[in-house]
């Protein structure tokens, strides 16, 4: 293997280790010598101070993993952890019978076939520990018997650790009649935890959502939510400390490749993948785009490409209509609001991964609340390439256009249409996707919402256009005669006029000399300003164009 594919095992260790990304199961990465980042230190200090505990965390963020990592330190397989902080600490003399459900492998259709496939689920359990049920009692009623004849028959409590506990329901979330009685006989079998209590040493459950987990795990006793837990918020996820630490050498291989330091390369992976927040404090980077990234040497919209929650697309097509988003705050009554219908986008969103914990404070009633941001370049894309059609009812046939009238607009320098028409779709934008602090961020945003519609209309464009002396925000071509080169300002700097940033943008234009691969081609020169005006509760973004005509 060459040094430039490999990676630190972990800080405190000289070994190298392979990324892994198809299958996160603990022993199977330690015995195959794959990255492992150490969590050992949260989990020890979790299990010395809990004893129920439910996590909510967005897909590919970990969760499985933990659990997998949990089972294996409870089973007492002291020989997984040498070199990881537990090692040390744990008494490897005590071993416990574990229960590990995994509930998105239960198939669930039919709320029929979920209580056949949790009763065959049970079943198996019972059979691998030597116990036998009576299979025409309910599922509920054997998962309780299941637990205290377990722990009668070793002597010792049971782990029950449940990973994916709201997939019978996510998965049927558009059709509420199901879903719904899915969530009751989840709400009953979770209760069998409850009532088998004297018999269970340690309680772990995850999953996406958070809003159910009140009507279904209501019940239980004791139920610790660390979702938004300061001490447990990088249990899941990279830290920056950690991705260093373990994947330096990644890090310079990347930076080898793309022709930039290493302090460079890091601070892009960042900007691609860091951000996320579970407490307003802490950042961790998503793991899995994270790691694909150093993997193949590239970034891209990894986690994005693993698919949009269908979650959220179908609770949005149950809605009556699209609701845009009014406040960037969260307070802590939001996130704990039964149902799942009635979810307002902002936590849904967050617990999606699409939006992320930016600040925690006291409001004026000292209750805390919660102020949100988009975490990561990644993301930021996302709201462009898959979310627009879920949080944006669709255009209206005044504003749909075809190629032809845009390239009539571009030819006829037409910029007061084009204007109107941007000035238009920015202000039908929920203002969550146009609240960042960054002016840059907020340039790429309206870049992206520019080259989305431009890509609706079907026409042949290239964003951020890199040629041998600069890029260039946008090429649109007609065809092999005609080009149109674009360039897009953006400020919110109160001495600046629109004039001057247009200004600017052609400046650019001809200082940098853009034109210059197309010249065998007409060549229209497009100058785009646009500029933030705040007002109560809202923005406005007033828009300018200016286009050139060149090399005709």
């Amino acid at each position: 293997m060459k040094e430039s594919e490999k990676c630190y095992g972990s800080s405190k260790s000289a070994d190298f280790k392979k990324i892994m990304l198809g299958k996160q199961t603990f022993e199977f990465l330690i015995d195959n010598n794959f990255l492992y980042v150490d969590k050992t230190e949260d989990i020890y200090n979790l299990i010395n101070n809990e004893s129920t505990v439910f996590l909510s965390r967005p897909r590919r963020f970990g969760k499985s993993l933990l659990l997998s990592t949990l089972k294996n330190i409870f089973m007492g397989n002291k020989e997984l952890f040498e070199g990881l902080y537990i090692y040390d600490y744990w008494d490897w003399n005590k071993s416990y019978s574990v229960l590990h459900l995994d509930m998105s492998q239960v198939s669930n259709e039919t709320n029929e076939l979920l209580e056949l496939t949790l009763s065959d689920y049970i079943n198996e359990f019972a059979k691998d520990y030597g116990i036998e049920l009576n299979e025409n009692l309910p599922v509920d009623f054997n998962f309780h018997v299941l637990i205290e004849d377990l722990s009668n028959k070793t002597g010792k409590k049971v782990i029950v650790l449940v990973d994916e506990y709201d997939a019978p329901i996510l998965d049927n979330i558009n059709n509420q009649t199901l879903a719904d009685a899915n969530r009751k006989t989840l709400q009953s079998f979770y209760q069998a935890l409850k009532t088998s209590d004297k018999y269970i040493n340690f309680v772990f459950i995850t999953g996406i959502s958070k809003f159910m987990h009140n009507s279904i795990l209501s019940k239980l006793n004791s139920l610790t939510d660390i979702t938004l837990s300061n001490e447990y918020s990088t249990i899941c996820g990279i830290t920056p400390d950690e991705l260093n630490d373990y994947c330096f050498y990644y890090i310079q291989s990347l930076a080898d490749k793309e022709n930039i330091s290493h302090e460079n390369a890091l601070a892009m992976i960042n900007h691609w993948y860091d951000g996320y927040s579970f407490d307003g404090e802490h950042k961790v980077l998503n793991p899995f785009s994270t790691l694909s990234a150093l993997k193949n040497g590239k970034f891209s919209q990894y986690w994005v490409y693993t698919g949009t929650p269908h979650f959220l697309v179908d609770i949005q097509k149950n809605r009556e209509k699209n609701i845009g988003f009014e406040y960037m705050i969260m307070s802590e009554k939001d996130l704990n609001k039964i149902g799942s219908i009635n979810i307002d986008d902002l936590p849904l969103l967050f617990q999606g991964g699409y939006l992320t914990i930016d600040s925690k404070f006291k409001n004026e009633l000292n209750e805390t609340e919660y102020s949100l941001r988009i975490p990561n370049f990644e993301v930021e894309q996302a709201y462009k390439s898959n979310l627009t059609d879920i949080y944006l009812k669709k255009v209206d046939k005044d504003f749909k256009v075809i190629q032809d009238d845009m390239w009539a607009w571009i030819r006829n320098g037409d910029c007061d249409i084009l204007a109107k028409k941007l000035r238009i779709k920015f202000s039908r934008l929920p203002l969550t996707l146009r609240l960042s602090k960054k002016n840059k961020e907020k340039w790429k945003l309206y870049s992206a919402i520019f080259l989305t519609w431009l890509d609706t209309m079907g026409m042949r464009i290239d964003g951020e256009k890199s040629i041998g002396h600069g890029i260039i925000d946008t090429i649109i071509e007609e065809n092999d005669d005609h080009i149109a080169v674009v360039e897009i300002k953006y400020s919110e700097d109160p001495n600046k006029s629109l004039d001057s940033l247009i200004n600017e943008s052609f400046k650019q234009i001809h200082e940098k000399e853009y034109y210059l691969p197309y010249e065998d081609s007409d060549i229209t020169l497009i100058a785009l300003a646009f500029k933030d005006r705040e007002i109560k509760n809202g923005i406005i973004t007033d828009v300018k164009c200016k286009i050139e005509k060149w090399n005709y």
